[in-house]
């Protein structure tokens, strides 16, 4: 008799930390061990700490928490894997920087034309498809048996040759080092994990919270999960009620018998991925429970009925006119467009700021936008209101980040006036005497203007030292403050001067430890002035988050932080096409055939899971949305979610 599954899902307009932690004390809270034994499985770190804090909500005194694991962290098998057995039978992982160089030295020797800078950039999108290629467990060698056709063209077969010999040589490069692709090893210490329990279940509840992805490991091991004599599954937003014929024309659909051509799947639907992943783990939505516990912080049940039919494929658009009222309301969902996006970021602050006047409300901003959540942040800063944004923000943007590109610019361009001013003139260059520098800079930037000066510190000294002529007392003050900058700029000229360098010795002019550490595996020469578009490419990658200690009722969220989080009040913003959802990210590797022919998600699911997060946060007691009509450059076009409901409800409420 086969094992019944318990498969859970939380409609959108319930709360889901809060639903999911008061069910889960009402079933394991009565023995005081029952949850403290217990293992909550959830998708990332944010994730946690949602659930964490609902916990604390929900116990109303004390509470020994279940253990909270996050799926998608790079640590997996410091968390729930360290009881697999044997960990140290699964080798390290390679750490990314150490690989993004490796696969562009692979690229540069194998297309000497790409500079170094150029190989680092495809470098990192061959890093993405790699992984791509693990996570959905299909082999590099099928590469060789796609039967492609006259129809490609030379610019992806190029690109198809080159991304076989770097996948050929790669694994050599794992075995010279002993180590495997990330993926792979979050791939490995799941399907053990997967097998240890499947042998020997654990002793306390075992719950799989939110986890979306459809990775087919992370599908096997859900589907173990539910069938743990103890272990459940809770997905976000399933859509169970929707039709039969809503749900098959999803897809992913099989080749036709007849003519082998594939249907069109629709992966840009918000619940494909999640089709995908029941497919993977062998279930029927039928098999899914609704989650019967719920909050004081849920919507009117009405409001999951409206997103559910916001989001319909648009052959069954047509329908919505026929609705009834109560299917299409949206009551508590305002909408706010503005003229620029400076207006549109003080009117989120101003929302945010009203929502302190009332004790205990809190407030999110969702948004993908970052430069709008930092005009935002920056707002509520002149209040004394500091908030985080969790999301983070490139390290190019932030000052370590751009003294680093300024430092490259300057020897790159061989201290040209206005990259070398660029730099003295940073904000964290001598801080400690920072008026005194200040007022050097200015002087050798009036020096400085007129005819540009011979390249390098030297043509500095020689412009100087002309000290007749009508700019001559200008240069004879610069001239007096100059030797102390010089005295700091020598070590950056000795190491970027003199043509092409061994790729250690930019990296440790500026002072990058980490690069310079993993530089020998990289690309072996570059031109200095190849250094700051390579940095940049580099640091664009890094996000740097805050360390907590913002308001406690108010956050600001990307995308995947605002998973599984709810607020009194939602203000989703940013709701233009191009970012709200943004655009593919395009593959320069595999064209769109060549992903579709391998199994690999299409470019276009991003909008799909684009549609899910903003579904999600729809489910908010009160949502606000928010648009600019124009962007810094053009006017902008509102987003198809913005349009969708627009045209469902009528006429969306305005703020």
């Amino acid at each position: 008799m086969p094992t019944a599954l318990r498969l859970y899902t939380i409609p959108p307009h319930r709360a889901f930390a809060d639903a999911l932690a008061n069910g889960l004390i009402r079933r394991f809270g009565g023995d005081p061990m029952g949850l403290a034994r217990g293992l909550v499985l959830l998708p990332n770190n944010r994730a946690k700490r949602a659930i964490q804090d609902a916990f604390v909500r929900a116990s109303g005194g004390g509470l020994l928490l279940p253990r909270l694991v996050a799926v998608g962290d790079p640590e997996l098998d410091e968390a729930v894997f360290d009881a697999a057995g044997d960990p140290d039978l699964v080798p390290p992982a390679v750490q990314p920087l150490q690989r993004q160089l490796i696969l562009a030295r692979l690229i540069q020797e194998a297309e000497p034309r790409h500079d170094a800078a150029e190989a680092v950039r495809l470098a990192g999108d061959l890093a993405a498809t790699l992984d791509q290629l693990l996570i959905e467990e299909v082999s590099p060698r099928r590469l060789r048996e796609l039967d492609l056709g006259p129809e490609l063209s030379a610019h992806w077969e190029r690109s198809l040759k080159l991304f076989e010999i770097v996948l050929e040589r790669w694994p050599r490069e794992l075995a010279r080092l002993g180590r495997i692709d990330l993926a792979d090893r979050r791939r490995l210490l799941i399907d053990k994990v997967t097998r240890r329990w499947k042998a020997s279940p654990p002793q306390g509840c075992v719950c799989a919270v939110g986890i979306t992805a459809s990775a087919p490991a992370i599908a096997r091991l859900q589907r173990m999960v539910a069938s743990l004599p103890r272990g459940m599954v809770v997905l976000p937003d399933l859509a169970i009620a929707i039709s039969d014929a809503e749900w098959e024309m999803l897809g992913p659909h099989a080749p036709d018998p007849v003519t082998g051509r594939r249907r069109r799947n629709l992966e840009t639907h918000p619940q494909f991925h999640l089709k995908l992943l029941l497919e993977r783990m062998g279930v029927h939505r039928s098999e899914f429970d609704p989650w019967r516990a719920a909050s004081e912080h849920d919507a009117a049940p009405s409001r999951s009925k409206a997103i559910a039919s916001a989001m319909q494929p648009p052959e069954l658009t047509h329908g919505w006119t026929t609705l009834p009222e109560r299917e299409r309301r949206l009551d508590g969902v305002r909408a706010l467009e503005v003229a620029t996006p400076a207006e549109e970021a003080q009117a989120i602050a101003l929302a945010l700021r009203q929502t302190l006047e009332t004790p205990g409300r809190t407030a999110a901003l969702v948004t993908p936008d970052r430069a709008l959540a930092r005009r935002v942040a920056a707002h509520c800063a002149r209040w004394g209101i500091a908030i985080d944004d969790s999301a983070g923000q490139p390290l190019s943007i932030l000052p370590p980040g751009t003294l680093l590109l300024a430092l490259a610019d300057a020897a790159a361009q061989r201290f040209a006036p206005l990259p070398l001013l660029t730099l003295l003139k940073h904000p964290l260059v001598m801080p400690e005497a920072r008026t005194e520098w200040l007022e050097g800079a200015r002087l050798l930037d009036r020096a400085l203007r007129g005819p540009r000066p011979a390249p390098d510190l030297t043509g500095i000294d020689r412009h100087l030292a002309e000290q007749e002529g009508r700019d001559g007392p200008l240069r004879q003050a610069a001239a007096q403050w100059w030797p102390a900058a010089r005295a700091l700029l020598e070590p950056l000229e000795g190491a970027c001067g003199g043509g092409p360098q061994p790729i250690p010795v930019p990296p440790a002019a500026t002072l990058l430890d980490d690069l310079e550490r993993e530089a020998g595996d990289g690309p072996r020469r570059a031109d200095p002035d190849m250094l700051a578009p390579m940095l940049r490419t580099l640091m664009d990658q890094i996000a740097v988050r805050p360390p907590q200690g913002g308001h406690p009722r108010l956050a600001i969220l990307g995308q995947l932080e605002a998973r599984l989080q709810t607020a009194d009040l939602m203000i989703l913003s940013g709701l233009n096409e191009g970012v709200w959802p943004g655009l593919p990210a395009p593959d320069p590797w595999l064209a769109p055939r060549i992903r579709a022919e391998l199994g690999l998600p299409g470019l276009e699911r991003r909008i799909g899971l684009a549609a899910h997060d903003l579904a999600g946060a729809l489910g908010a007691p009160e949502v606000l949305l928010t648009r600019a009509r124009r962007d810094a450059t053009a006017p902008t076009i509102a987003s198809r979610f913005w349009l969708r409901l627009e045209a469902l409800s009528g006429r969306l409420d305005l703020a």
